[in-house]
C-alpha cells in the first residue's frame, strides 16, 4: 500500500469541511415538535444547530440493553422515490445535506452503517463535516469519525479512501461466504473488523455484535434493501426522513412497502429556496412500548 492514504484523507476532509462551511444553510420552520414531552428521547444540540432547526433534534435512547439504538436517515421525493445515482438529485437542499443528513442525525452516534452499493466501493467517508457540528461531536465525548460500517452480502473492491486510511474504524457485516472472499484484503487492513453473521435473517445478532464493540448509537443511511432489513427485523427506533417538493428518482422505490407506524415526534419546513421540502422524525412503534423489540426478536 505505497499510496499516500493519510494525505488523501486529509484532502478529502478539508474539501467537504470547505463545502459544508461556505454551503447557504437556511432555517426551518417548525409545525410539530413533540419531543419535549415525551420520555426516552435524547435533545442534541448547540446554540448554532438550535437556531438553524428551530430547536432541539431528538434521538431515542437504546431501548434494549443489548442493542445500539438504530435510525433511519432517508430522503425521498415527492412521490416517495428514494433511490437515486446522486441522492441530491432527490431534492431534499442544502439545510437537509449539510444540518440534518450530514449533521445532526449523526453527530451523536457512534457509527454509520451503510450498504456497500451506498459507500460506493469506498470513495467516500461517512463523518460530519460543518465546524459547528464538529465542535458539537466534540463536546459529547465523540471522536472526529463515527465508526464506519459497511453491510455486503456479495463482496466489495477495496480500493477506495474508507478502506485504505488507517486513521478510520472500519467494520464490515457480511456472511461466510463474502468473507471467505475478502479474507486476503482483510488480512493487509488490521483496521477494519468483520461481523461475519450466518445469514441476513441474524441482523439482530449482527447488532448485539456492534454494541458489545461500544456501539450505542448507531445511523443508518441506506440503501434501501438494508433499511428493508432492519424495519422487517424490527431494528429501527427513529426514522428521520426528508420530502422533497420535486419528482426525481427510480420510480416505485418507496422507504417501505408498508407504512412505518410510529409517533410522529417533530414536522419541519425549509424556507427560501428549500420552500416544500419537508423534514419529519418518526418514532417507531416497536421501540417506545415496554414490550419492545427485544419481546419480538425473542
Amino acid at each position: 500500500m505505497s499510496e499516500d492514504w493519510h494525505g488523501r484523507l486529509a484532502a478529502f476532509v478539508a474539501r467537504k469541511e470547505h463545502e459544508a462551511r461556505t454551503a447557504t444553510i437556511l432555517p426551518l420552520t417548525t409545525e410539530i415538535d413533540c419531543g419535549g414531552s415525551m420520555a426516552g428521547l435524547t435533545p442534541i444540540g448547540n446554540e448554532w444547530t438550535q437556531r438553524l432547526f428551530g430547536g432541539p433534534f431528538y434521538a431515542s435512547a437504546p431501548p434494549h440493553p443489548e442493542l445500539p439504538a438504530v435510525s433511519l436517515v432517508f430522503v425521498q421525493s415527492r412521490s416517495g422515490n428514494t433511490v437515486a445515482n446522486d441522492p441530491s438529485l432527490l431534492g431534499g437542499g442544502e439545510a437537509d445535506k449539510h444540518l440534518i443528513y450530514e449533521g445532526l442525525s449523526r453527530v451523536a452516534a457512534d457509527a454509520v452503517l451503510a450498504g456497500a452499493g451506498t459507500v460506493r466501493n469506498g470513495r467516500i467517508v461517512l463523518s460530519t463535516w460543518h465546524h459547528e457540528l464538529v465542535a458539537l461531536r466534540e463536546s459529547l465525548g465523540l471522536p472526529r469519525h463515527p465508526i464506519q460500517i459497511v453491510a455486503t452480502q456479495r463482496g466489495l473492491t477495496f480500493d477506495g479512501l474508507l478502506f485504505n486510511a488507517p486513521e478510520l474504524r472500519v467494520i464490515l457485516v457480511t456472511v461466510p461466504p463474502c468473507a471467505d472472499l475478502m479474507r486476503a484484503e482483510l488480512a493487509d487492513r488490521p483496521w477494519i473488523t468483520p461481523v461475519v453473521m450466518p445469514s441476513p435473517s441474524h441482523l439482530p445478532d449482527a447488532l448485539r455484535r456492534l454494541h458489545t464493540a461500544g456501539i450505542a448509537r448507531l445511523s443508518c443511511i441506506g440503501g434501501r434493501t438494508l433499511a428493508g432489513q432492519l424495519l422487517d427485523a424490527h431494528l429501527v427506533d427513529d426514522v428521520y426522513l426528508t420530502t422533497s417538493p420535486k419528482e426525481a428518482g427510480e420510480p416505485n422505490t418507496p422507504l417501505s412497502a408498508r407504512p412505518l407506524g410510529g409517533e410522529l415526534i417533530v414536522r419541519k419546513h425549509g424556507t427560501g429556496v428549500d420552500e416544500g421540502v419537508v423534514f419529519e422524525h418518526i418514532r417507531l412503534r416497536q421501540a417506545a412500548g415496554p414490550a419492545g423489540r427485544a419481546d419480538r426478536m425473542a
